[in-house]
This record gives structure tokens, C-alpha cells and sequence, in this order.
């Protein structure tokens, strides 16, 4: 690995309601991402929200919000930010390019219920 190669990982999320400055509540994510440099490892939280126009297919899509969370992060690397800075790491959602495609998941091969020996 390079030294100026990041590697990183979802590990967890959670969906909820937050307050806003003006009171209200607003339905978003809260993403706990890890980085590792070299041997040094980092965990980060990043807020996401919907925009009011997203599609029911990206809405449902966890894949595509969980990368764009990490896209968003590699951006604020490139831009100068270090995982050791505090920083209030807040984005908005929008709706994918039309090109994408989800990238298709294998199901594990099923295994017969029974079995005769």
C-alpha cells in the first residue's frame, strides 16, 4: 500500500430522525465508516440525508448511498481533511447518474433441505 492510498469500509448505519437548527425533524442515516492508512485506522460518522426527490429505487438502495459515503470521503481527503480533524461530515443524497447499474450480487447456491444417506 502506497502512502497515499486509503482504504475503506462501511460498518455500520443507522436511520433516524434529527433535529434541525429550526426545530423540525428530518429522516436521514448516520454512517459509520473505517479508514485505514498504512497501520494507522480510523472511524468517522457521516450524516446523510435524502433529497426530496429521490426515487423509491435509490431510497431503497443501500449500496449506492453506502458509496456514495465513501466518495464523499475520498473527496474531503483529496480536498486536504485528515480523519484526526474534527469535522461536522454532512451530505445530501441525490439521485444516480441514469447510467447506473447496481452491481449484481450472487446468492449463495441453495442446499437441499433434505438429505438421504
Amino acid at each position: 500500500m502506497s502512502d497515499s492510498e486509503w482504504l475503506m469500509r462501511i460498518e455500520g448505519a443507522l436511520s433516524a430522525h434529527f433535529i434541525q437548527a429550526d426545530g423540525s425533524s428530518r429522516p436521514g442515516t448516520d454512517w459509520s465508516v473505517g479508514l485505514k492508512h498504512g497501520e494507522k485506522t480510523y472511524t468517522v460518522m457521516v450524516r446523510t440525508y435524502l433529497s426530496s426527490d429521490i426515487t423509491p429505487q435509490a431510497k431503497a438502495d443501500e449500496y449506492y448511498q453506502g458509496q456514495t459515503v465513501i466518495g464523499y470521503l475520498y473527496d474531503c481527503l483529496a480536498n486536504g481533511w485528515h480523519p484526526d480533524q474534527p469535522a461536522n461530515l454532512a451530505i445530501t443524497i441525490q439521485n444516480p447518474n441514469p447510467d447506473y447499474r447496481p452491481p449484481k450480487l450472487e446468492k449463495p447456491a441453495k442446499k437441499p433441505r433434505w438429505r438421504f444417506w
